[in-house]
């Protein structure tokens, strides 16, 4: 029995060592930060698209966005439009004739929309207004094109997103645009081969609760005479949730908080701090932070004289962000791990909404806090032998 008690008494003093080995060792990286990413660059979308894998898990939005979930629709003269979806031209142009791919290429499913017109070029696409999505949310708007015609045509095709939502024609019997597409529509890159496939990809924030999806061809006529022809060919559309540029909200416009940011807490569990905030209204959840060195020791002064160093204002910057959250909602919470005892975490809680119809980033003003790690308590129960 002694040496039962003996054997217990070593077991636990090395567990009692192993324990304090693992709490002096540093924490590792934390998966959760973001470092600082290069600016949003033009508006012809933010990110490349996801990989398939992705994609397959985030719901399409798009009603029909393959054109083989519905079937096409008759209109007037004798065109056939994918169901979910208006044809459009614009008003004093050429109209096309529209259809199902048929004969031509489709991309996948059997389906696809195609117009096409021979002698004349046309400005011309179709449209869906999609609806039920949150104000001030990235989505990303993908769709498959193809086009046809002689050498040395560039068919000028291009998708797009008006964030305003616009319906482009009253209904689907009278569809020439008369008041110019919207303004406000980010595209897309043009396509610029032909006899090929090609993804375009956009992306945009509602100011609203909709989202009008444009598919869009113009081709040039070619610099040369005799006859000539245009077909557009889209397939595999998809619109989806999205994120911005390396996980990070746009930064704010103005670094003074406007109220829209209230009741900031903060909480430490173990080595992670813990943040918690709310807004007057729902908007997306993030943190931008910092780890600051500690305090250098104070300089003894040298002489009689005393030094003021002007103050510079300038934006702050955050090397670290927290994982960005952009479902809208009105209590937020983020946190931030691996942390060490004694470390400053400084630090801004910001969430992205519509103001004024424009989506802007709100940011709290700048908190610092302290963190103090409690040591590990290890509870080792004695084995009983029976």
């Amino acid at each position: 029995m002694t040496k039962l008690v003996s054997l217990l008494g070593l077991i636990l003093l090395l567990a009692l060592i192993a324990g304090a080995a693992s709490v002096a060792a540093p924490p590792p990286p934390d998966p959760g930060r973001s470092p600082l990413s290069p600016a949003q660059v033009g508006t012809e979308g933010w990110l490349p698209a996801p990989p398939a894998e992705t994609q397959s898990f985030t719901p399409n939005l798009l009603v029909n966005g393959n054109f083989d979930q519905l079937p096409f629709y008759w209109r007037v003269p004798n065109h056939f439009i994918a169901g979910g979806w208006v044809r459009w031209w614009i008003h004093g142009t050429i109209l096309p004739e529209f259809d199902d791919a048929r004969s031509r290429p489709w991309y996948d499913g059997g389906h696809a929309q195609v117009y096409f017109k021979w002698g004349a070029t046309y400005e011309a696409g179709i449209y869906q207004v999609v609806t039920g999505l949150s104000p001030c949310t990235p989505y990303r708007f993908t769709m498959w094109a193809r086009n046809h015609s002689l050498d040395g045509v560039l068919p000028h095709a291009r998708i797009g997103l008006d964030p305003q939502g616009t319906q482009l024609t009253p209904n689907d019997d009278d569809c020439a645009v008369k008041t110019g597409l919207p303004p406000q529509t980010v595209w897309s890159r043009e396509q610029t081969a032909l006899f090929t496939w090609e993804e375009l990809s956009v992306e945009a924030e509602p100011l609203g609760n909709r989202l009008t999806a444009i598919l869009y061809a113009h081709p040039e006529s070619p610099p040369y005479g005799g006859p000539y022809y245009y077909d557009t060919i889209w397939d595999a559309g998809q619109l989806i949730t999205s994120t911005y540029p390396g996980g990070r909200l746009p930064a704010p416009t103005s670094w003074t908080p406007s109220g829209f940011i209230t009741n900031i807490v903060t909480s430490t569990v173990l080595n992670t701090l813990v943040i918690e905030w709310d807004t007057l209204a729902p908007a997306s959840t993030q943190v931008w932070y910092e780890i600051l060195p500690p305090p250098s020791p104070p300089i003894s002064p040298t002489g009689a004289f005393t030094v003021y160093l002007p103050l510079v204002m300038r934006a702050p910057t955050f090397t670290y962000a927290t994982l960005l959250d952009v479902t809208p909602v009105t209590p937020h919470r983020a946190v931030i791990s691996g942390l060490q005892d004694g470390q400053t975490v400084r630090f801004v809680a910001l969430s992205r909404r519509l103001l004024d119809g424009s989506c802007v980033t709100e940011v709290s003003a700048p908190i610092e806090v302290t963190v103090h790690v409690p040591p590990l308590v290890h509870v080792y129960l004695p084995m009983v032998m029976r």
